[in-house]
């Protein structure tokens, strides 16, 4: 409770002083001014948070020195609303060398005088400099401590952005310091949510996640604890000083001048410094490609080592350039319909689609039209591939030995920590993250009306279409997707009240148990999509009962007091402990579904991994070859399990280890379902490219490859790159046809709109 306490006495300390200059004010000229009084107060609310924040346990204060830096940023703090009060007393002496008044220096300093004497814009331009490098700390130092990893060139060019904004604020609201004050603390705010991001996600920040805030806000309750750290409020102090120079840059260089006619000019001048700077800064970050001219990328493989090496604000801008879609060279419409008509074709001709078990699987399906069931279970993942966990941990177990599968295997995934919807994107549509770019969430960003996908292609088959997921129907744009999608209807939480919940979340039998109240209902196929939510982080809830809690003795040996202290162990617990519960979850309905008098086939993968095992990956894992190490990040698992006996395929659990993109073709090609000719194109697309995702890519040899490598000159590389030209090719046109119609203008709606001839609650897709 420390940090309350160094606040609160940091508090009275502001208080006592703040009133004290305000009475000597009082008694020497009568007045205060409102201003002065106001940025004090603000100051002192900074010192309030720390002491809220504290009382409740939610300022870190196991650091080292953390006894110092709550002392130190008090102390700013209180300094800086004493300087605010008592800032018409001081700001005429520290700046009494811009006044032309000044008495005249002798020696050395006559030279340096001249520049300043009767400019004090000089002065306040040279506060806005200072201001802008402590806002930049205040930005950049939650999250981003270490600035031996930054690249100075890159630093220098976040400076610019920054000092450049606040100038243009500065002369656009004549001279007013609040103005660019207001930017340092939203910068200030925006490191925070930065460093909350990174601790619950090891993610930062993105341009795709500003698509999805609304879906942030919906889930940011669920388990999280938002505990600051001493970084955090270093980053206060930082702030607070750059907010204290603005204030003084507005009051050396005041915006009032006597004269009507020369006030006008200087309303006119300080409109064009403002449009200048303002202007110069937007023609700059969209004139300007980073990623080709500047060389600064965002790697999709390690977002956060790129912001981190490069700040926060150019590797944010570099990620905003590629939100649009990248067309592949020298695309055309003709030459990509041609491509992919060519896949289709070498499928046709293949012994995958000749083969005497395709033909019976094919010939099985059309006449009994088993329902399909797709289940991806919200962060499922086998954690034993890191050693085990160094804890003797076997993983979920019920899954992991289910022997009468059509397929299983690895999956590999483009999301980790979090990005469910984008593991959804690849899995219904076919579709690549890996041609995509980094941080862009197609949910939230592209028209999805024209994109293929499977609720479309089995409502041709005369299939009913459901989709299910037990949270609000406005996360990640579900409700509009899934319209565009043609699902015939979409059950969320409105349908799920009252349900059995764990951690507060809808629990995965649940889900289930309403499939099967679907199948009762309803004698006809269908397909039914889940997106469940169980197991959802974070993973700090303490809401587990003691019955269902497990805990992992994880050998620490290796690993650093931070990994250990920061709560990542507890983590771990609940997460595993959420994952037992799925797969005792998943026995269950599988059990149920085998009972059934109906033909059902059931797909179940994972989204995404958790937020930390990458902690466990580097320390665990050393002199690997990055694609090797990554991607053992970027994995799940999945399986494909009927409850009859598909013609033409064993069900005897056969291993075949894919990417998400590929898995709905993988489905359809084995219970025997049509396959659209992108889908063929799939199948022959994995002859030389096995897998993809947003990481890197697998060659015909089992190679694995960072996205921005190729490996190897042989064969199995060269067929693995003309693999990614031409998916690239036929992905594009698939998403975008002429690249006209790209971005969604849907807008989300605050409540689902019902319909009387539906279920109860039951969101209605139009």
């Amino acid at each position: 409770m420390f940090a309350a306490a160094i606040s609160l006495v940091g508090l009275a300390a502001t208080v006592y002083l703040v009133l004290r200059e305000a009475k000597a004010i009082r008694a020497q000229s009568g007045t205060v001014t409102k201003g002065a009084f106001a940025w004090s107060v603000a100051f002192g609310l900074f010192q309030l948070f720390l002491t809220v924040w504290g009382a409740i346990g939610l300022v870190a204060q196991n650091e080292p020195l953390a006894f110092v830096m709550l002392i130190l940023t008090n102390a700013i703090l209180t300094s800086c609303a004493w300087a605010s009060i008592a800032r018409d007393r001081i700001a005429p002496r520290v700046f009494a060398f811009a006044s032309a008044d000044a008495p005249a220096p002798t020696g050395k300093l006559a030279r340096l005088r001249g520049a300043f004497v009767g400019k004090p814009l000089v002065a306040a331009v040279l506060c806005l400099l200072l201001a802008g490098v402590f806002a930049l700390l205040g930005m950049e130092v939650s999250s981003n401590h270490d600035f031996t990893w930054v690249y100075p060139l890159c630093i220098l060019l976040e400076l610019a952005i920054i000092t450049t904004l606040m100038a243009g604020l500065f002369f656009l609201f004549q001279r007013h310091g609040a103005a660019p004050a207001v930017l340092a603390f939203a910068l200030f705010v925006l490191g925070i949510a930065e460093f909350f991001v990174i601790t619950f996600k090891s993610m930062p920040i993105q341009p795709g996640d500003l698509s999805a805030i609304s879906t942030a806000a919906a889930v940011a309750g669920n388990g999280y604890t938002f505990s600051i750290s001493l970084f955090c409020v270093l980053s206060m102090g930082f702030t607070a000083i750059s907010m204290l120079l603005c204030e003084y840059a507005g009051i050396v260089a005041p915006h009032r001048q006597k004269g009507a006619a020369n006030a006008k000019r200087m309303l006119l001048i300080n409109l064009l410094v403002a449009v200048l700077c303002l202007g110069g800064v937007t023609a700059h970050v969209t004139l300007i490609d980073y990623y080709n001219t500047l060389g600064i990328t965002v790697y999709t493989w390690r977002p956060l080592e790129s912001y981190w090496r490069e700040g926060y604000l150019p590797a944010f801008i570099s990620a905003a350039q590629s939100i649009k879609p990248p067309k592949p060279a020298d695309y055309s419409v003709d030459d990509a319909k041609a491509t992919l008509k060519k896949y289709a074709k070498a499928y046709d001709k293949s012994d995958a689609a000749k083969s005497d078990e395709r033909a019976a699987a094919k010939e099985q399906f059309d006449s009994e039209k088993p329902t399909v069931i797709a289940i991806m279970n919200e962060t499922f993942s086998d954690l034993s591939i890191y050693q085990n966990m160094r804890a003797g941990y076997e993983g979920p177990q019920y899954f992991k030995n289910l022997s009468n599968c059509l397929s299983r295997g690895k999956l590999y995934v483009s999301a980790y920590g979090g990005g469910t919807a984008n593991t959804e994107f690849e899995f219904m549509t076919g579709n690549s993250m890996a041609n995509l770019g980094s941080g862009v969430y197609p949910y939230t960003i592209y028209n999805m009306e024209t994109t293929g996908n499977l609720a479309e292609q089995f409502k041709s088959l005369g299939y009913s279409t459901t989709a299910m997921h037990p949270n609000h129907a406005t996360n990640w744009n579900r409700e509009n997707v899934y319209k565009d999608f043609g699902f015939d209807q979409f059950l969320s939480i409105n349908d799920f009240q009252g349900a059995d919940t764990l951690r507060g979340m809808v629990t995965d039998q649940a889900t289930y148990d309403k499939i099967l109240e679907l199948l009762d209902q309803n004698a006809d196929p269908q397909f039914i999509f889940d997106v469940t939510m169980q197991n959802h982080s974070g993973y700090d809830t303490g809401l587990l009962p003691v019955d269902k809690q497990m805990h992992l003795n994880i050998d620490t040996t290796d690993l650093d007091a931070k990994t250990v202290e920061d709560g990542t162990l507890s983590d771990v617990d609940e997460y595993v402990s959420c994952i037992e519960q799925s797969d005792q979850a998943l026995r269950y309905f599988l059990n149920a579904l085998s009972k059934l008098d109906r033909k059902v086939v059931v797909v179940f993968w994972g989204d995404h991994q958790p937020f930390f095992p990458s902690k466990f990956n580097d320390k665990w894992f050393t002199g690997e070859d990055d694609a090797t190490h990554q991607e053992r990040l970027w994995q799940t698992d999945y399986i494909i399990w009927a409850n009859y006996d598909v013609a033409g395929c064993d069900q005897t659990s056969e291993t075949d280890d894919l990417s998400t993109n590929y898995l709905s073709t993988q489905l359809m090609q084995l219970i025997g379902a049509p396959l659209s000719d992108y889908q063929k194109a799939h199948m022959t697309l994995r002859e030389s490219l096995p897998a993809i995702n947003s990481v890197g890519y697998e060659d015909a040899s089992l190679r694995w490859a960072l996205s921005s490598n190729v490996t190897g000159d042989d064969d199995a590389a060269a067929a693995a790159t003309k693999a990614r030209e031409d998916y690239a090719k036929m992905q594009y046109y698939e998403m975008f046809r002429d690249g006209k119609n790209v971005y969604t203008e849907h807008f989300q709606t605050e409540a689902n709109e019902t319909d009387p001839n539906l279920a109860p609650g039951t969101t209605k897709i139009k």
